[in-house]
């Protein structure tokens, strides 16, 4: 979920932080104090976040090809975190709660808010989100043969998130659990039938599933990595029984390598496979996601997507990146390597606050049709 106002100025993003957060500071602590590093005198938020304040105003910047460029606000609350006072996180994942908006330029908008949370020394993880949301999309036909045009759809309803997952043991960061995920959906899709009574189909549908999920988690850090391996497997059913109105079958696996190169020089591998079985609504058919690639471009019942993502620390706190993907829609798997997409691109990172390993910057990507430019705070693959 990316600008250098010039190379001799801090990120815009950095400046946008400070105009909402400077009025927070308490007398007690100075500007200096929460925003100064004491080890470099570089511009950093660690202490801030650690601070009772410690709330982070994000400016989003919705740059999606898929509905447009647009703008809102999340307002983040990292939960006071001894053990990143002392001496760093370790790979802890932090507690976040946050709430969040936006709007964008093809009307898509949402409002809602949640909690990332790790207790017990990390013992338990909890991810919760609560939501309203209307995207503004276009399917392009994928499933049906006989669809060849781009068909416009807007959907719009409550959504949410429940997700608990438990550390089978102490010393392995391995996680088992399930989540839970429903979307009350009303839809609208535009036929492109140019008579008034068949101009647009409009329908409710209710979705639903419960996932098993498998979580390996030895990344020294959660918002930035350097090194460690990530692998999330989650399997399951879409059902009646859970509230939704379409039954399929939902596989998810998803994996990422991080390892330095040098103490300069880091390099991240993402593998994901995606297969959904049944009566799976268009919607939820999964696609290519890669930067550069508009989101449900390229669907199909069974998606793989391969990218690495190479990060050179060139200048004290300053990183370039550069990162290159493919990835191919199937609707069998005996059809791999057929009509494969591939998207990169390049881009920057400053490291915004050292005591949680943060780094925040832009990506400009290139796919197989379009530009596209992306902010990014933390990893490009958070999920």
């Amino acid at each position: 979920m990316r600008i250098l106002n010039s190379p001799s100025l801090k990120p815009l993003l950095i400046y946008c932080f400070f105009a909402l957060m400077i009025s927070h500071v308490s007398d007690a602590q100075s500007f200096k104090d929460l925003f100064i590093s004491k080890d470099d005198g570089a511009v950093d938020m660690s202490e801030f976040l650690n601070s009772n304040t410690g709330f982070l105003p994000v400016p989003i910047i919705i740059t999606e090809p898929a509905v447009g460029y647009g703008g809102g606000l999340a307002l983040a609350y990292f939960h006071k975190n001894k053990k990143a006072e002392n001496d760093g996180p370790k790979g802890l994942s932090p507690t976040v709660s946050f709430a969040a908006g936006a709007y964008t330029s093809n009307e898509t908008w949402f409002i809602g808010g949640g909690h990332q949370g790790s207790y017990l020394n990390d013992r338990i993880r909890y991810l919760g989100v609560l939501a309203y949301i209307s995207p503004n999309l276009t399917f392009y036909g994928a499933g049906f043969d006989r669809l060849k045009n781009e068909y416009k759809f807007n959907m719009k309803g409550f959504f949410t998130l429940q997700e608990l997952l438990y550390r089978v043991k102490k010393e392995i960061p391995l996680f088992v659990g399930l989540n839970y995920l429903y979307f009350n959906n009303d839809i609208v899709f535009k036929t492109g039938i140019d008579i008034p009574e068949l101009e647009e189909l409009e329908f409710n549908t209710n979705t639903a599933g419960i996932n098993a999920v498998f979580l390996y988690d030895g990344r020294d850090n959660s918002l930035t990595p350097n090194k460690g391996i990530k692998t999330v497997f989650e399997i399951g059913a879409f059902n009646e029984a859970f509230g939704g109105d379409n039954n399929y079958g939902n596989l998810d696996s998803r994996t990422y390598y991080y390892t330095p190169v040098n103490e300069k020089v880091f390099s991240g591998y993402r593998l994901q496979v995606a297969s959904k079985w049944g009566d799976v609504p268009f919607y939820e058919l999964p696609f290519i996601s890669l930067r550069g690639i508009p989101a449900l471009r390229y669907q199909n019942e069974n998606v793989y997507t391969l990218e690495t993502e190479w990060r050179w620390n060139f200048l004290k706190r300053w990183s370039v990146v550069g990162f290159v993907g493919a990835g191919e829609a199937l609707q069998d798997y005996g059809d791999v390597f057929q009509d494969i997409k591939v998207a990169g691109g390049t881009g920057f990172r400053y490291f915004l606050a050292k005591q949680y390993g943060l780094h925040a910057g832009i990506d400009i990507a290139r796919g197989p049709e379009i530009w596209a430019w992306n902010l990014t705070i933390g990893s490009n693959w958070a999920r």
